[in-house]
């Protein structure tokens, strides 16, 4: 599991690697515009690959249409700065061990962050150096590497970058090996050596040594210097802390910020957001949500047909892939005579639904003639219901309302229901990560002209439960040690289940929730270690706000989810969590289904 998932994950992928896939999107076009950038989303969304994308490497190796203007006007240099969990001291094993020693913890959390940026702007030094100066001028080299060691307090080395970032390196292992002598063979603080190389602070520093570099290249002063902190719920409070406020004042006008993290932000920070004079979404800084992007299906598409085109040399994917007739949204071709496939379906369904043919009589329909009386009647109810229509016809054998569920079909594969351009579009919502495996799986099974469906569906089911094994797989600590992730997903997909094919047909099934349950921190948990790995998705997010809790919040499961629960790729309706925790309780039945899919 985990090579398959980290085979595509740009956290380790060099900028020049991650640039050979990338596909231009609107959350890139909002991510280089010269102001302090938020870029928010789950694990695997793309957020790491848009911010190594930002930097020079990459940039130079981008081979797009875009790519030769973006790359001489974007207006900033990026500093890549990759969030270590080690930064956090407090999440540390030691931490207990270093509490007696009052703020030293606090140093050591400190002297790590510096460091880590220290380092990445180095890399970035050598990368205008390289591709922008095109210059080896050893003279300027030196002196700048000197004034590094200077104002950085390293010790003497050979004034090259590349010596400099080696002397950074070797004081963090001198600081590690600190710790562990302090913890061992130190009674008190004050004890501890106080090294002056602690009393450092990035961004003041970053100021000093910017300008020292524009002066000794000579280079234009107009460009601003964007520090790009990746995955930053990782890192220690106090840093989120600086860095969320720095969207607001700064002294040096130089100094952007872009900030990537999870979608739900620490309640801690929120006191920086609500006063009179914090920092605002429009005014001082972007922020980009990666989920229910309008473009996010225009955006796997490109990228589906990359890939396509790599590997087969065209960029067909409606011919190579094949359609899926559900998803259709043709309204001038759309056809609802009675041997139109849509409604043969139809036909079939009222032939064995009892509750779906009740349903057309109450909307004025024949069962014998199914067909719109007029425009209006197309938008209300046949456009509303078709996908679960498909649905319910494929999967139900038959349903009488004497019966307590529906008789359901324990037959072939649901092939025609997944599979088609339009599906693989909709089910990774945007996630590069999975949208890249999915569609390097289907293609390397593939020699011909166009992909056989049932190929794009076993694909469709092995990567849909590749990534449900990674969400069970989610360490989470609960004070109901019988509760797990699972657990509480398969709740949630029976009961959408249940809407969808049970034994009551509903034109708006409900298959997203509200949290609405009280006295209930075990559920936050697991719903915000879901929403941070990508299980569940916001759905009513405000462009213009963060989000802090959960709590009376809209969500609905991946889309990734929903061929276990054969459930079509719409959101529809919502309902409580406390409804859905209850009807669990009541009736404790597994999935309607007792095969696999």
């Amino acid at each position: 599991m985990s090579n398959f998932y980290n085979t595509y994950n740009a956290r380790y992928l060099e900028p020049k690697q991650v640039a050979e896939k990338f596909i231009f999107s609107e959350s890139f076009e909002a991510l280089i515009k010269n102001r302090h950038s938020i870029i928010l989303g789950a694990r695997g969304c793309g957020k790491t690959t848009l911010m190594k994308m930002l930097t020079l490497p990459a940039l130079h190796n981008w081979k797009h249409e875009k790519a030769n203007d973006i790359k001489s006007n974007i207006p900033f240099y990026a500093v890549y700065i990759s969030t270590d969990v080690y930064w956090d001291v407090k999440e540390q094993a030691y931490d207990e061990q270093l509490k007696k020693f009052g703020n030293f913890a606090d140093k050591i959390s400190k002297f790590s962050v510096n460091s880590n940026v220290f380092i990445s702007l180095c890399n970035t030094f050598l990368n205008i150096i390289q591709y922008e100066l095109n210059e080896e001028n050893l003279d300027k080299e030196i002196e700048l590497s000197n004034f590094l060691i200077d104002n950085w307090k390293l010790e003497k080395t050979i004034p090259k970058l590349e010596f400099v970032k080696e002397s950074i390196l070797k004081r963090i292992d001198f600081v590690n090996q600190l710790v562990q002598d302090v913890i061992f063979n130190y009674d008190n603080e004050q004890d501890i050596p106080n090294y002056d190389f602690f009393n450092l602070n990035f961004d003041s520093s970053l100021s000093l040594v910017i300008d020292k570099f524009i002066r000794v290249y000579n280079i234009s002063s107009e460009k601003k210097w964007a520090l790009c902190f990746d995955e930053l719920e990782f890192a220690p409070s106090w840093l989120q802390d600086k860095l969320y406020k720095s969207l607001r004042s700064r002294n040096n006008q130089k100094i952007l910020y872009k900030i990537s993290s999870s979608p739900i932000l620490p309640k801690e920070i929120e006191k920086i957001f609500k006063d009179e004079y914090s920092p605002s979404v429009g005014n001082d800084f972007d922020c980009i949500k990666m989920w229910n992007l309008r473009s996010n299906e225009k955006f796997s598409k490109e990228l589906i047909e990359s890939l396509l085109f790599e590997k087969h040399n065209t960029r067909d994917s409606k011919k190579f892939f094949g359609g899926n007739y559900m998803y259709l949204d043709d309204k001038v071709n759309e056809s609802y005579n009675l041997d139109s496939p849509y409604i043969q379906e139809i036909k079939e369904l009222i032939s064995k639904d009892q509750s779906f043919k009740n349903y057309l009589i109450s909307k004025d329909i024949d069962p014998k003639n199914p067909i719109p009386k007029a425009t209006l009647q197309k938008d209300s109810v046949f456009r509303k219901i078709k996908p679960y229509v498909y649905f319910r016809n494929f999967f139900i054998e038959s349903n009488i309302l004497t019966s307590d569920k529906p008789k359901l079909r324990t037959r072939k594969k649901a092939v025609e229901l997944f599979s088609g351009i339009e599906v693989l579009t909709k089910i990774c919502e945007g996630n590069p990560r999975w949208l890249i495996g999915l569609t390097n799986s289907i293609l390397q099974k593939t020699t011909i002209e166009k992909t056989d469906l049932s190929i794009q569906y076993d694909e469709i089911i092995n990567i849909s439960k590749r990534f449900i094994n990674s969400i069970n797989n989610i360490p989470v600590k609960l004070e109901d040690s019988s509760l797990t992730i699972n657990e509480f997903i398969s709740k949630i997909g029976n009961y959408f289940q249940d809407q969808v094919l049970g034994r009551k047909f509903y034109p708006e099934p409900s298959t997203t929730f509200k949290f609405d349950l009280e006295n209930s921190n075990d559920y936050i948990i697991l719903l915000e270690k879901g929403i941070f790995q990508g299980a569940f998705v916001l759905i009513d997010s405000d462009d213009e706000s963060f989000d802090f809790e959960v709590k009376n919040k809209k969500f609905k499961l991946s889309y990734l989810y929903y061929p276990e629960y054969r459930l079509p790729i719409r959101k529809s309706s919502s309902i409580g969590l406390k409804t859905i925790i209850n009807a669990s309780e009541i009736d404790n039945s597994p999935n309607l289904f007792n095969q696999k899919v």
